[in-house]
């Protein structure tokens, strides 16, 4: 088969698209009037979506790094990602600003598809509405990072322009974010056919997508800001039904961690949804490549790297010892590249341990911990089975107490990370927090996973009673009664 031909669409339709329809100002959106009239134009609206979202997550964001599991050092054009993480962010931040640009650019183009889908009369019913399950798909999680990050934001589902809109209400946006996703799980396909899935693994998003986008949609709103503990229930249900259901788009775990990051199983079977990225097209096309690779998370001194993503010293001596601890960080470090010449993280320059999940890439040479190339084409995974799993059981024990199915479900996830089954027995409160603390092992930095969980458990005050003395110092401090820093500053855009 020949591969990654949807990045190229994508590229060609990029390129055509003229400047106002790409603009990243999140006020509105322009439809070209010529176009949503053929199977092609649908695909390549699809393909330019996909493209379009792939550029929140090429790169490390630094809201990010307010969590416990991820830090930076504090010189240089470090400083933005570090003052996320000693709570000293400014608008003028740019470690922020592709998120919030890219997530407005998708919503233009899904409110596009959404508003425009149907029209197309001479197309088949069923090409329609995966295009029209798709926008929604892609609006709502376009909206679940936002609110996330910054709280009340601009909620533009039309494409008209309009330059005084309000912000939404975060519990208008988690509306929206429902309704789209019962539209999604129903219109979109359980697979995709040509080039649209990949050595057998879906590259768009599906009805297994939707619905466990929903399910965590469910477990964030019974959470802070919303604190409505009914959507547990809501989660679990969600939940259970992908599992349940998990052979019908193929879920499952892989059997080692570790096969997650090698660059070989960038397609693979725990993949829920993700961002696929290809740097081998024929125009250069920013959103095709990935900075999540060897330099961005190795050591500068010791092997050529930038430092822009250390490990946190607290999360690192607390991650229980197994394979997944051995897949996440790096162990030893070739001092000027030379395997002859090894230290620990203790004896590198930053003194902080190092991520292995982004280092493979196709160049990427293990022999000396080194790469030729900046840019990758390593998968960004943003919803992966074991997500779906953890989240049923921390719901279901919080909606109906920890049965035996809440402990099968983190279970499996502990299992394979060579640990012991859970204690039985466990009050709700604490099974959840067993589960919070799991989560936070097997998504360690990985695109907030961490810091959102921090987040909606109103934890983040508690995290840093335990940052180790050897970090940067505060600037300021998070509050989890009030709730100060919690959310980022809104963006100073042009």
């Amino acid at each position: 088969m020949k591969k990654y031909s949807i990045c190229l669409l994508a590229a060609a339709f990029l390129s055509s698209c003229s400047g106002d329809f790409l603009d990243e100002n999140p006020k509105g959106s322009l439809t070209p009037s010529n176009f949503y009239k053929t199977e092609q134009d649908f695909d390549m609206a699809q393909a330019a979506l996909v493209v379009q979202f792939n550029g929140m997550f090429n790169q490390l964001q630094g809201p990010a790094y307010a969590a416990d599991d991820i830090t930076s050092k504090r010189t240089g054009n470090k400083i933005e990602f570090s003052d996320f993480d000693v709570f000293n962010a400014t608008s003028s931040n740019n470690r922020m600003t592709a998120l919030w640009n890219y997530a407005y650019s998708t919503i233009k183009s899904a409110n596009s598809l959404v508003a425009n889908y149907n029209e197309a009369t001479d197309v088949k019913e069923e090409v329609r509405n995966n295009a029209g399950g798709m926008g929604y798909f892609m609006r709502a999680i376009s909206y679940f990072y936002l609110t996330r990050t910054w709280g009340e934001v601009p909620m533009p589902t039309d494409t008209k322009i309009d330059e005084n809109r309000s912000n939404a209400k975060v519990q208008e946006i988690y509306e929206l974010m429902i309704a789209d996703l019962q539209k999604a799980e129903t219109m979109l396909p359980d697979h995709w056919t040509g080039l649209k899935q990949q050595n057998g693994v879906d590259i768009f998003p599906t009805k297994g997508s939707a619905k466990s986008l929903l399910a965590s949609v469910y477990l964030n709103m019974a959470g802070w800001p919303i604190k409505d503990e009914s959507k547990y229930a809501l989660a679990a249900a969600k939940s259970k039904e992908v599992i349940d259901n998990s052979a019908t788009w193929g879920y499952d775990l892989l059997p080692n961690y570790g096969d997650l990051w090698r660059i070989k199983n960038k397609f693979n079977k725990e993949t829920v949804f993700g961002c696929y990225y290809n740097v081998n097209v024929p125009e250069y096309v920013w959103e095709n490549g990935s900075q999540n690779g060897p330099l961005s998370t190795g050591p500068d001194f010791e092997e050529g790297g930038w430092d822009d993503l250390l490990g946190d010293i607290t999360f690192y001596e607390n991650f229980p010892e197994g394979p997944r601890k051995a897949a996440t960080y790096q162990e030893e470090y070739f001092v000027k590249n030379n395997p002859n010449n090894v230290i620990t993280w203790q004896q590198t320059q930053q003194k902080h341990p190092y991520f292995w999940k982004y280092r493979d890439t196709n160049d990427y040479d293990w022999a000396t911990h080194s790469s030729p190339n900046w840019w990758g084409d390593a998968t960004s995974y943003l919803i992966r089975y074991s997500d779906v799993l953890l989240i049923y059981a921390e719901s279901q024990a919080m909606a109906s107490g920890a049965d035996a199915s809440a402990y099968a479900a983190i279970n499996k996830v502990r299992t394979r990370a060579g640990l012991a089954n859970l204690t039985a027995g466990l009050s709700p409160k604490d099974f959840k927090d067993a589960v919070v603390a799991e989560r936070g092992w097997e998504f360690a930095a990985e695109f907030g996973n961490r810091w959102f969980d921090l987040l909606r458990t109103e934890t983040v005050q508690k995290m840093n009673s335990t940052r180790d003395a050897s970090e940067a110092a505060l600037i300021n401090q998070a509050d989890d009664a009030s709730h100060k820093y919690y959310w980022a500053p809104i963006p100073f855009v042009k």
